[in-house]
């Protein structure tokens, strides 16, 4: 057969007779007029054999009447069609055909499943899927949601105090929060509470640092892309973090870190509410809670072109100040406390010289540092009580020089005191490079003879 001979009406069968559902077509006296070959194998005759003859003779319990007297569909029903061996059950939609002037001219009969079992497989799978979805859901859910709360925040001291109390008001606002304070303070726990503590408590907190993000691909993880945006983008596209947000918390962590680019599309979103993916031409609206964090000056960095002051007077109407932990030492023993209790159950605190030590040391790590520290100490720790000597060597420095020459007693020297904070100092640092002399030394800043010497006269060998 040429182009020119296979009309459409040829073309039309041809494709009617390739699809793998059963299609079959009866005029208003439900006389078959259509069958295509896959009805037909499921009759066990050819489809030239059924044309022209009552659907009924076919198919005995046909409801072609019915549909066409009422006018409505019957959608998943089952139909049993065949005889003998060849006999089978069908899941079919019935369907009027009506013609311009809304009259019903005739019936069509689809077959969506070739016998029941294939229903009840996709109905499965369906709910299988269903199941995953909602577990995708909830582990979403978790991960995107805060993890501490106001009692999270511990410590005594009067900064700390103030800035709980501040935090609490401010979380029954909506408006953006700036929270201020040097790297390790604790300006991620904080934003956490404040969600916790506000509104929003059921939506997800949504955490983006921006000092970890290069340039180039701050657009895309803060406002998303379609699919095929860009050179290297996901298939799927991406949904950006604000997306993520919506009726919730958006932390930027570090938001001086944010390209200057980035901060007026930000700017814009906090006005409008409305987002738009890379690639996309109409805007999504989303409905969130700005808090933002930062350890730099962003009053200089606005004076000097790096910040946007629009942006700099929309976050900082509402901020927090949170002091460095060597403003608030009383803080330390509570901080110990809690950190001892998350790591090592044996271990129940800390000797006096330790802790004079960790008051005396000037964290410039801050919260993160302290907890680190008390974490290897736990680990070293021969009893149950951390001593000086389980502390690192600059720590423990600290305290050597900040111990009082009175009141030791008749029985204490000073020179016994530090001989004691020295053995214990070179039996941590031993351990921690496992009895490695060479790296050990070099650790205390001592030759490798000088340590073998000292270990000599302090009786430290290796058990």
């Amino acid at each position: 057969m040429n182009a020119a001979s296979f009309s459409l009406d040829n073309l039309a069968e041809c494709i009617l007779d390739t699809v793998p559902m059963g299609i079959i077509y009866c005029d208003h006296e439900c006389v078959v007029r259509f069958m295509n070959e896959t009805y037909a194998r499921y009759l066990g005759i050819g489809k030239g054999q059924a044309l022209g003859r009552p659907i009924t003779e076919l198919i005995p319990d046909s409801r072609a009447n019915i549909v066409m007297q009422s006018g409505e569909a019957e959608m998943g029903e089952q139909c049993c069609v065949g005889h003998g061996k060849g006999k089978r059950t069908l899941i079919v939609n019935r369907i009027p055909v009506r013609n311009a002037a809304g009259e019903v001219i005739g019936m069509l009969s689809q077959s969506i499943f070739s016998n029941p079992e294939e229903l009840k497989n996709l109905s499965a799978k369906i709910e299988r899927l269903g199941q995953k979805v909602n577990l995708y859901k909830k582990r979403m859910h978790t991960a995107l949601a805060a993890r501490y709360d106001l009692d999270s925040i511990l410590g005594q001291s009067a900064s700390i105090r103030g800035a709980k109390q501040h935090l609490a008001r401010y979380a029954r606002t909506e408006e953006p929060v700036l929270l201020l304070g040097a790297t390790g303070t604790g300006k991620e726990l904080f934003a956490n509470a404040l969600h916790q503590a506000s509104p929003r408590s059921t939506g997800p907190f949504v955490s983006i640092n921006c000092a970890a993000i290069p340039n180039d691909l701050f657009e895309s993880e803060l406002f998303g892309y379609l699919p095929g945006s860009f050179t290297g983008a996901q298939r799927e596209g991406k949904i950006g973090k604000i997306e993520l947000a919506h009726n919730g918390t958006l932390f930027l962590d570090e938001i001086g870190d944010l390209p200057l680019t980035a901060q007026v599309k930000l700017l814009r979103v906090l006005e409008d509410k409305l987002v738009h993916r890379l690639g996309a031409n109409a805007p999504i609206h989303v409905d969130f809670r700005l808090v933002a964090a930062t350890n730099r000056d962003l009053q200089t960095m606005m004076r000097d072109g790096l910040f946007r002051d629009e942006l700099y007077y929309r976050l900082s109407g509402l901020s927090i100040r949170i002091e460095p932990l060597r403003e608030r030492t009383e803080d330390i023993p509570v901080l110990v406390a809690h950190q001892l209790s998350c790591t090592n159950a044996q271990v129940s605190g800390c000797s006096d010289a330790a802790m004079d030590a960790l008051m005396h040391y000037s964290w410039p790590g801050n919260v993160r540092e302290l907890a680190g520290v008390v974490s290897r100490a736990a680990s070293l720790c021969v009893g149950n009580i951390i001593q000086l000597g389980d502390l690192p060597p600059e720590i423990a420095a600290g305290a050597t020089r900040s111990q009082p020459t009175q009141g030791l007693g008749n029985k204490t020297l000073l020179a016994d005191v530090q001989a004691n904070n020295e053995q214990r100092l070179i039996l941590a640092t031993l351990r921690e490079n496992k009895w490695n002399m060479a790296r050990s030394a070099r650790a205390l800043g001592i030759s490798r003879a000088t340590l073998y010497e000292k270990a000599r006269k302090h009786g430290i060998t290796r058990a």
